[in-house]
């Protein structure tokens, strides 16, 4: 094996050991709590709502974000990634379905 090759397996070793590549039978459980499903579905409408109206409360149920953890971890889960997934979409204006006919020109 060259070391390239071992490198590779030592870093997909170390983040399978963190749960990243393969979680855990308890990680995958909790993300299919009812607490989990509703935080992740108010932290994406609170990503969702700030990225249209700046001044427009989160969405959160305070009391579960306070003694739920599968709700707080859910509601942080939604959060990011639908706000990652916004704002990637939002920062690459050529992405989008309408190709640009002169890429890095002006039709002037």
């Amino acid at each position: 094996m060259n070391l390239r090759s071992l490198i590779v397996v030592a870093v997909a070793v170390s983040l399978a050991g963190c749960g990243i590549l393969m979680p855990s039978a308890r990680d995958r459980a909790a993300k299919n709590t009812p607490g989990f499903k509703a935080g992740y579905s108010d932290g994406c409408a609170s990503a969702t709502i700030q990225d249209t109206n700046y001044r427009a409360d989160q969405v959160r149920d305070e009391n579960l974000y306070k003694t739920d953890k599968h709700y707080r971890s859910g509601w942080a889960s939604g959060f990011y990634n639908c706000r990652t997934n916004r704002t990637h979409s939002m920062s690459n204006p050529a992405s989008g379905p309408i190709p640009d006919n002169q890429p890095g020109g002006h039709p002037y």
